[in-house]
């Protein structure tokens, strides 16, 4: 029973990542009259969400079902996606960023821990990492011919790819219900109890504090990059018609990130991958303003290489830290750190690109990238040598 789980969750990661709205989704909420200062501050409100549920809904995928949770993600999200479609006013939009939010916590951490513990069950858990890249590999290939679609969908009836996107949800929501729920250790503690033990888990291994710092950092630059990438297309002249296909490649490039990239580097240190990443992060935005054409739309892949590997490194990383009755809950608290940077500083972005334009909202987002990622280099040499001390 415990080996259906790792034919499930592939399923299950892909219907509830397959949303192809990505290379419509910003000229979609423009279409809804919002500008870049609005859209920049509902990603804050759904940031914001997201930093509000996590930990809770982490709680609940550790002491109650792992399944439950996954069921009610596609269920919030394809509410919320719902309200995008039917409406067309800024508070609307603010309560389905909401509800997207609250859809997406529920699964965060209770889908990786749900096939780590798999995995340990049947003695197999050193498959991780390939089994997470594996997934995450579907996932790109999948949006990747979505984005092609959508972009000819959209011309076609602008809220097809929206409606597609939110059957998709509805299927991961089935399909969480055909999960086996592991035997585990479950808290024994009550939810405030548990929390704080949690929390106290994070403080007192160096190893994961250091993750959460990480996440921080690479929650903002991955997620804004998403953001930036349209107003970049705008600033070299590209035609929205192909929009569709620049994404199509990047999510190829994740893709073979994914999947093989994180094979070949699966023996390195996960922290000395990890800061790899957070340079690559810093080159992607740094590059395309130096280089201001439309062939350096290339370097924004960059960012693809950085999101095929961030996933299975870091939650192999966390994972391997703690303990099963702890493990959504940490996993959602990092989630929740990455969100509350993201929240913090995307509405300074969104105002950057209507007042001072690309190239500058470019330029902070990658020395953001630079500086913070030379911080977590320092912090990680610190705490090796008090650890040798």
């Amino acid at each position: 029973m415990v080996k259906r789980n790792l034919v499930i969750y592939p399923l299950y990661r892909f219907f509830i990542s397959m949303l192809i709205i990505g290379p419509v989704l910003v000229p979609f909420m423009l279409f809804k009259g919002l500008n870049y200062s609005q859209i920049m501050l509902l990603q804050s409100i759904s940031a914001i969400s997201v930093f509000l549920f996590e930990v809770p809904t982490g709680t609940i995928a550790d002491k109650v079902s792992r399944k439950l949770s996954l069921f009610l993600s596609g269920i919030f999200a394809a509410i919320g996606l719902l309200l995008y479609i039917l409406f067309k006013n800024f508070y609307i939009f603010a309560l389905a960023e909401m509800l997207f939010g609250l859809g997406m916590t529920l699964s965060s951490g209770a889908d990786s821990a749900i096939l780590y513990e798999s995995l340990k069950q049947i003695g197999k858990k050193e498959e991780y990492q390939r089994r997470e890249g594996n997934a995450a590999s579907y996932i790109f290939v999948g949006q990747a011919v979505g984005s092609i679609l959508s972009g000819f969908l959209y011309k076609y009836n602008h809220f097809a790819p929206f409606w597609i996107s939110f059957g998709n949800l509805l299927i991961a929501s089935i399909i969480a219900l055909l999960f086996f729920e592991v035997e585990r250790e479950k808290s024994e503690h009550r939810y405030t109890t548990h929390i704080f033990k949690s929390f106290g888990i994070i403080f007192k291994t160096p190893r994961i504090l250091w993750a959460v710092c990480f996440s921080a950092l690479m929650g903002f630059v991955i997620r804004v990059g998403y953001w930036l990438y349209q107003p970049y297309f705008k600033e070299v002249g590209l035609d929205i018609a192909w929009y569709g296909v620049v994404f199509f490649l990047f999510n190829i490039v994740a893709a073979f990130s994914s999947h093989y990239l994180t094979r070949r580097y699966s023996d390195e240190r996960p922290r000395r991958v990890l800061l790899s990443l957070g340079t690559i992060m810093a080159l992607s935005f740094l590059l395309p303003i130096i280089f201001i054409a439309k062939w350096a739309i290339a370097l924004l892949a960059l960012q693809q290489i950085a999101r095929g590997l961030y996933r299975p490194t870091m939650n192999f990383y966390i994972n391997h830290q703690i303990r099963d009755k702890y493990r959504a809950t940490v996993i959602s608290t990092v989630s929740l750190v990455s969100n509350l940077s993201f929240a913090i500083l995307s509405p300074f972005v969104g105002i950057m690109l209507d007042k001072t334009g690309t190239v500058m909202s470019y330029l902070f987002v990658g020395i953001v990238a630079a500086s913070g990622t030379f911080a977590l280099y320092l912090l990680r040499k610190r705490q090796k040598a008090r650890s040798f001390s």
